[in-house]
């Protein structure tokens, strides 16, 4: 290895990151090592477990009547579910989206934590040859989609940030959407020592929180595909899904420790580090279209206070002027409204600004991207009975996204691996040989979903032939 790579690692180790964008850029770089990821995640759990309180969780303490405790859970979310379908039968609007835009902001702002999912089982499956693990590692085997794409958790979310044109969206969050993602990650990584905490994490994350249906609900409504939040709903069922498994696995591994009370604290901290960063429904909640909005408009001052002519002033100040400065971005907006360029909870099509930018002999036409009209749009429309839309080509990124995969690189990656694997008759090193491609930044390109097929037919040949 190089010097000066191995100068950027150890750096990249011992540094104290401030930032959780860092952290999660961190563990799914492919030059670090294992080893080096493991010893960060350490690190990080320290310093995350630390703050943890577990004396208001009302876990059961007898292993046995935490089947009951967790289905008594969804239990409860089903009947506020039910409540809130009754809302919508008797004439009550969207609880979450209220349009397009709303349902968008949210999908983005997830994306950090949805790009990682069902990472923080990837560190279970280095024991693949331990019964005591198995229902964790069929749990991860089925977050990755059994080796097919259309399947795999973060392929899928990544096609509904791609068919919305929100991928670059994501790119720009403050860090705090980040932190989350990278308690998940550090849990992929996680030695053995935080194993009863992974299990715990994993015990949470496949509950069936209400937000969760509410979602589907409403995005299905507005037209946007919602299988990745679908699919949560089904396999994560405790009759026969994830949340009957990661149950049964946190008995099976909790006859192994010597102190059960050890155990179950552990067990406890992990469960609370879902609580880590900012919630799904903490981001419902603060959903605001004025906001996305000014970050569109300053967004664009950046080159556009360059791009405008003098002769068009508006209260004496030329275009160029009021975008010169980000804090007289929203002073431009209200100038803007106040001469009735733009006529807010009015349809659209009745402001000049947005004829501006929509219309093909428009000025400002193509200034604007579709996902960031849609967010305009709404925004103008606000109260008023705006009809649907959509001003996103799908099936131009439908024909993008199929033919954009091929990479020569990859491909020689996967042609050596299949004949490394095609050369050995030794389950183990196979098996072992493939593992790394299961990791969280692999999983979900062809040689990772090669790698987890045929890790599913050597584990879970019943799997296999579903």
């Amino acid at each position: 290895m190089p010097t000066a790579v191995k100068e950027r690692i150890l750096h990249l180790i011992t540094k104290d990151h401030q930032k959780y964008y860092e952290l999660v850029e961190y563990f799914l770089d492919p030059a670090i090592s294992q080893s080096a990821k493991e010893l960060k995640s350490f690190h990080i759990l320290e310093n995350e477990i630390q703050s943890i309180r577990t004396e208001n969780i009302d876990m059961p303490e007898d292993l046995n009547l935490l089947g009951e405790w967790i289905e008594q859970k969804n239990r409860t979310q089903c009947e506020h579910y039910k409540e809130y379908l009754e809302r919508r039968e008797n004439g009550a609007g969207r609880e979450y989206f209220s349009n397009l835009s709303k349902a968008y902001e949210f999908l983005y702002k997830v994306a950090p934590t949805k790009k990682v999912d069902g990472s923080w089982l990837y560190s279970m499956i280095q024991y693949w040859n331990d019964p005591v693990f198995r229902d964790f590692i069929q749990i991860y085997l089925e977050e990755l989609g059994l080796g097919s794409e259309k399947s795999n958790h973060v392929s899928m979310y990544n096609t509904i940030l791609l068919t919305h044109g929100l991928d670059q969206l994501s790119l720009n969050l403050p860090d705090e959407y980040y932190h989350q993602a990278a308690v998940q990650l550090a849990l992929a990584y996680a030695p053995s020592e935080f194993i009863p905490e992974i299990a715990g994490f994993n015990l949470g994350y496949e509950q069936l929180p209400l937000h969760l249906l509410i979602t589907n609900y409403e995005l299905k409504e507005l037209g946007i595909d919602p299988q990745y939040f679908n699919v949560h709903i089904t396999i994560d069922n405790f009759d026969n899904g994830h949340a009957k498994l990661a149950t049964n696995a946190v008995k099976k591994l909790a006859s192994h420790y010597r102190s059960k009370e050890e155990f179950f604290r552990k067990l406890k901290i992990g469960y609370l580090l879902n609580d880590k960063g900012i919630s799904s429904v903490k981001i419902i909640k603060n959903l605001c279209s004025e906001k996305m909005v000014l970050e569109i408009f300053k967004k664009k001052a950046l080159v556009g206070k360059h791009m405008h002519n003098n002769k068009c002033k508006f209260n004496n100040k030329t275009t160029n002027e009021w975008l010169s400065a980000e804090d007289e971005i929203e002073d431009f907006i209200f100038e803007l409204i106040k001469i009735g360029w733009i006529k807010l909870n009015q349809p659209p099509e009745e402001s000049k600004f947005w004829n501006m930018i929509h219309n093909d002999d428009g000025k400002m036409f193509g200034v604007f991207s579709a996902v960031e009209k849609t967010f305009i749009y709404d925004w103008i429309a606000g109260n008023s009975k705006n009809p649907k839309h959509n001003l996103i080509n799908k099936e131009f990124v439908k024909n993008f996204l199929e033919t954009s995969t091929f990479s020569y690189l990859a491909n020689h990656e996967l042609t050596e691996l299949k004949k490394q694997v095609a050369g050995s008759t030794n389950a183990g090193y196979k098996i072992n040989k493939l593992l790394k491609y299961l990791a969280p930044h692999m999983h979900h390109q062809e040689i990772g979903l090669w790698s987890t097929q045929r890790i599913v037919e050597s584990l879970f040949p019943s799997l296999a032939r579903q």
